[in-house]
């Protein structure tokens, strides 16, 4: 009996030193969701919060450059080749969903990071390439959430503990550590050997690939209390827009941190700002678009700032411009297709109708991609929505946790999608 007990320990053992012992799970069937196909409609309208809700539209079939500097990276033409999943687990990460961390994938590789600051590398065959980790006993106790952006050979890394700092995306080496005077919260974007990351303070920062010094800062108005809500960025010719937590877009030269120009999209007395909620910033190269939990959706011009035209749509989701079209997917579950140049509302579906009213609010969207015109949508719940994007109509609900889903990723045919615990591959 003892003898059996230390091998159990040598293996639990030799798998807890081994960064390449841990795997995904066995692969299972994915299965619908048939608590919602049981629904009712007793007490629903046919057309509730509907507009054209029978007009088809479609997209179009070439297939497009994404564009990660615009943000605009939530289609693919692709197809998403399977109908199983798997999951890469860890222990749980406190304060997970508030932050909005995001999986990272460049041509060949994705990356992520687990409950004690560790950083993943897998391969397009979703191996584990290697796994590192930088941090202290303290910075690992308080939970870091890691913030992630790479260019070239170097992998970008900045955290809520303010700590920032380079690795080698080849093997995982360290390049230079350093320690910031507040945390972070934001989106990262490279280029020209510039890092540009929005930190608590509602500062841009810009630091140096090679050296990780301060080269410029552009501060926009700080704040007591911040919300938890991550701050966006996109770059656009020499301009870095950024948001801040009291709603303003800011625009500065990315060479020195000039301010160019600068629009508030919100007047909040003291402390209302807390609960504002906007989405990720979205280019298509000549117009920036932005939406918020205050029922505003913007498109401003990329030089100037000026409001081109605003709707009445109420969403803190990552838009999706496609041709002339943008996506977007309200608070409330309303799928909105609108023609980007006027601001125009095409059609809009509810796509919750067939859920009784008061169980919407568990299904509360999170963020979406459109892969060969369907539509993958995760929501608060642990559900994904699979849905056609012709006509709206709801090809599946799958559900894959009981807990908040992140923004799904598409990476080589396949999705992978983060919560506080694991990585969920969909192939």
């Amino acid at each position: 009996m003892n003898k059996f007990l230390y091998i159990i320990f040598i293996f639990i053992l030799s798998c807890s030193l081994n960064p390449n012992s841990a795997f995904w799970s066995k692969s299972e069937k994915l299965k619908t969701d048939k608590k919602i196909s049981r629904v009712l409609f007793e007490d629903l309208k046919p057309n509730e919060n509907e507009f054209n809700p029978k007009l088809k539209v479609n997209l179009p079939i070439k297939k497009l450059s994404i564009n990660y500097n615009f943000n605009n990276n939530g289609f693919t033409t692709e197809q998403i080749s399977g109908e199983n999943y798997s999951k890469y687990k860890f222990a749980k990460i406190e304060n997970f969903s508030g932050f909005e961390p995001e999986i990272l994938v460049d041509r060949e590789n994705l990356y992520f990071f687990d409950n004690k600051g560790s950083i993943l590398k897998f391969n397009k065959d979703s191996k584990l390439q290697w796994k590192k980790n930088y941090y202290s006993k303290s910075d690992k106790r308080n939970n870091p959430i890691l913030f992630l952006a790479s260019e070239k050979n170097n992998l970008f890394i900045a955290d809520t503990n303010a700590n920032y700092y380079l690795l080698n995306k080849d093997n995982g080496n360290l390049k230079w550590k350093k320690k910031h005077s507040s945390s972070f919260n934001s989106q990262i974007k490279i280029k020209d050997e510039k890092i540009f990351i929005v930190d608590m303070e509602n500062t841009l920062r810009c630091f140096s690939i090679k050296s990780g010094e301060i080269l410029w800062s552009a501060p926009t108005e700080l704040t007591i209390v911040s919300s938890q809500k991550k701050q966006s960025l996109v770059l656009v010719k020499n301009l870095v827009i950024f948001t801040n937590s009291i709603g303003d877009l800011t625009a500065v030269d990315s060479n020195n941190g000039e301010k160019i120009w600068q629009t508030p999209t919100q007047v909040l007395g003291e402390g209302q700002h807390i609960t504002l909620r906007n989405s990720e910033i979205v280019s298509d190269g000549e117009t920036i678009f932005i939406s918020n939990n205050n029922n505003e959706f913007f498109a401003l011009d990329i030089r100037t700032g000026v409001i081109k035209w605003k709707q009445e749509i109420n969403s803190e989701i990552r838009p999706v411009v496609v041709s002339n079209y943008i996506v977007t997917i309200s608070n409330e579950g309303l799928l909105v297709i609108i023609n980007k140049n006027d601001g125009n509302i095409l059609r809009i579906n509810n796509i919750l109708k067939n859920i009784k009213k008061k169980k919407r609010k568990e299904y509360y969207p999170v963020g979406f991609v459109i892969s060969n015109n369907k539509i993958y949508l995760t929501t608060l719940n642990g559900r994904l929505f699979i849905i056609n994007f012709l006509d709206a109509s709801i090809y599946k609900v799958i559900k894959l946790d009981k807990e908040k889903l992140q923004t799904p990723v598409y990476f080589n045919k396949e999705l992978y999608i983060a919560k506080d615990n694991s990585i969920i591959r969909i192939n």
